[in-house]
């Protein structure tokens, strides 16, 4: 039998990425003193949770 490991290690070039920078994706107004500004790197659970809390009635 050959011996083939199931896991294999490799090794990513750090050098070739390049920083991405935390722009604004969007801004919510919910009223005169109520604004939600979501960033471009925000997690999807978070902002699927957000959108959930702030349109709670749109079912």
């Amino acid at each position: 039998m050959e011996n083939k490991p199931e896991i294999i290690r490799i090794k990513l070039d750090e050098t070739h990425q390049q920083p991405t920078m935390v722009t604004k994706a969007c801004q919510i107004k919910l009223s005169n003193n109520k604004t939600i500004i979501v960033y471009n790197r925000i997690n999807g659970y978070i902002l699927d949770a957000l959108m959930k809390v702030v349109f709670n009635d749109a079912h």
